[in-house]
């Protein structure tokens, strides 16, 4: 899906820039869909803000919500968070340099991560038509027919779902949690993950290729205007919005007709349980081990809102909560 994008901006020369621009979906809703939208957001504890600041007793963390896609913008952010890393204790990534090493070398060693390395491919696996019309889209979004064929389909979605302007950088994964890791690095503050590298990958994964060949009806549904999304994902962001863009997509997946409506529900709910309910419940146990009084917490920003969401967890830690600038 778009929200799990892990491909980034760095410095594009003007003409990539202008290619990266798209629509903000947020102006060209109905007022009607606008006020749903801002109803479900509205109702949604710690809906808005990317830096947080939890205090109990003498520890204090600084939560901030980091954009896995990057931007210049991102300068003037890193710099003014820079002070704080170098004060820290400790830097909490989702995952570090370490462990993204890690992951690529286990990808090496074991392709049925990312490929279907035994039985039939997705020409098999789809009728001749559905076929035909995946094997397009993937030619137009840069991805030859015959690779597209060997991937497991939770990974051609994410592969299919970035536009070709963001995978022109070849510094694109700078997003901000690199900038700041590469902030504690100078500064000599340790950092450590949150979760295992492979963590992702086993959700991704759990599914039956069968179960992952239905999801991916449903989420090629959605595919088109890529370039519009991950526009109004990197502008929602910057207006410490992020929730409102991931609403606009749960709408849309929601309206998706490949799938009954309950079905199409099932999989939004458990989709969600897995990438950011259950991700949220065990992250709070690795920041409330960690040594030191002042720790900073740095992970994409939709894990930071919602009943699940690490602030609320927090909260109910017995931590009080501060918006802080961003």
């Amino acid at each position: 899906m778009r929200f799990l994008l892990a491909f980034a901006f760095l410095f594009l020369p003007a003409a990539l820039w202008a290619a990266c621009t798209g629509t903000d979906q947020r102006l060209a809703l109905s007022a009607q869909d606008r006020a749903a939208i801002d109803a479900q957001v509205a109702a949604t504890p710690f809906a808005e803000g990317n830096h947080w600041i939890a205090r109990r007793g003498s520890r204090t963390l600084h939560v901030i919500g980091t954009m896995h896609i990057n931007d210049p913008r991102l300068d003037a952010v890193s710099d003014a968070l820079a002070p704080v890393i170098a004060q820290a204790d400790l830097l909490l990534l989702e995952g570090t340099k370490r462990e993204m090493a890690e992951l690529v070398t286990a990808i090496g060693r074991d392709p049925s991560l990312t490929l279907i390395t035994e039985g039939p491919s997705l020409i098999d696996r789809l009728e001749p038509a559905e076929w035909e019309s995946l094997a397009a889209t993937a030619r137009a979004n840069g991805v030859a027919p015959w690779m597209a064929a060997k991937m497991r389909p939770w990974f051609l979605a994410v592969s299919m779902a970035v536009p070709p302007c963001l995978r022109a950088s070849p510094e694109s994964t700078n997003g901000l949690d690199r900038r700041l890791e590469q902030a504690a690095d100078e500064a000599g503050t340790a950092t450590r993950a949150l979760e295992s590298p492979m963590t992702l990958f086993e959700v991704f994964n759990s599914e039956p290729l069968e179960e992952q060949v239905r999801q991916l009806r449903a989420y090629l549904t959605l595919l088109g205007g890529e370039q519009d999304a991950v526009h109004t994902m990197i502008e929602s962001y910057f207006d410490e919005q992020a929730l409102t863009y991931f609403t606009i997509y749960q709408r849309d997946f929601l309206q998706s007709d490949a799938l009954p409506p309950q079905e199409t529900r099932r999989i939004w709910q458990e989709t969600m349980m897995a990438l950011l309910d259950n991700r949220n419940r065990a992250w709070i146990p690795v920041i409330e081990a960690a040594e030191g009084d002042l720790i900073v917490v740095a992970a994409g920003a939709l894990h930071l809102p919602g009943e699940t969401g690490v602030l609320n967890l927090l909260q109910q830690e017995g931590y009080s909560l501060e918006r802080a600038p961003f």
